[in-house]
């Protein structure tokens, strides 16, 4: 039997294709994950022992727009995958998010506290928690926050390529959480996922992310001075830090969105979520030139 990872170029799919190269990845050219009649049908037919949900509708902005593009494949998708894990007798390992909750709390988020998204991303990947919770009692949920990785777009890509110009980078300095390298991640999952006929950890919600919890403007000040020392950056960059209120945008965010790590991922798995050192090997692995950077 087979490991299914839905989705297939994104971050997560990425780093997990190194610690599963065996598993079959499915992305659009595979199956129309907006679909869910046919991805349930595929997932029968594949009949796998593990389904990974690493495909997800991230632009947190742009769903405030497109209510249900988001819909559709974060919560009837993994709805499907559930559905089709129950039937199968699969497990399945589902990826939500730390905006399941408003950052109001003054405190780390345990895995059992109220959630109460503010956007449509947020409210989108909790009602597919709750599909996943409904349908599939061999569910893992894995809640996670800021995800950074070589491959695909974020964060770090992001602040690397404003650094590039001569403007200063203004960047919000009051809302907090906790970077999460995908390598992280995914070596996680791949234990997990090779580990299902016994699993060593129970199913449920765990968060799945690590310490120390900083503001953007302090996760951009790290990648500028790990990036300037490995000769990544033309010239030198301030980093102006702004308040929310100076950079409005179109979904509201959490103030303080920082998940309290779940202690059995370390304890039963090993899992290490190290930030810092996630980030020293994401731009290690860039290979980027500062002729290639400063074009």
């Amino acid at each position: 039997m087979t490991i299914v990872v839905l989705g297939s170029s994104g971050q997560l799919a990425s780093h997990l294709r190194q610690q599963l190269p065996a598993a079959h990845f499915w992305g659009r050219n595979t199956v129309d994950m907006t679909d869910p009649q046919r991805l349930y049908d595929a997932l029968l037919s594949e009949s796998p022992r593990a389904i990974i949900n690493a495909a997800a509708y991230t632009a947190v902005d742009k769903a405030e727009q497109e209510p249900e593009a988001a819909w559709r494949l974060n919560v009837e998708a993994p709805a499907a995958a559930a559905r089709a894990a129950t039937a199968i007798g699969a497990s399945l390992v589902h990826v939500s998010t730390d905006y399941v909750f408003d950052g109001r709390a003054g405190e780390a988020y345990r895995e059992d506290a109220p959630v109460n998204p503010l956007n449509v991303y947020g409210a989108s990947k909790l009602a597919g928690e709750l599909a996943v919770r409904t349908l599939c009692a061999r569910h893992w949920i894995l809640r996670t926050s800021w995800v950074f990785s070589e491959f695909g777009a974020n964060f770090v890509k992001t602040v690397l390529r404003l650094a590039a110009g001569t403007a200063p980078l203004r960047i919000v300095a009051d809302q907090w959480g906790c970077p999460t390298y995908a390598g992280d991640l995914a070596e996680m999952i791949g234990a997990m996922a090779s580990t299902t006929e016994s699993p060593r950890l129970p199913y449920g919600t765990y968060h799945a992310t690590g310490g120390p919890a900083v503001t953007w403007h302090a996760f951009a000040e790290r990648i500028i001075e790990q990036a300037d020392r490995q000769g990544m950056l033309p010239h030198t960059t301030n980093v102006k830090a702004i308040s929310t209120e100076d950079y409005p945008t179109p979904a509201a965010r959490p103030r303080r969105s920082v998940l309290a790590p779940s202690a059995a991922l370390h304890d039963r798995l090993g899992a290490r979520f190290d930030w810092q050192a996630g980030l020293d090997q994401m731009l290690a692995a860039l290979h980027v030139q500062p002729r290639a950077r400063s074009s």
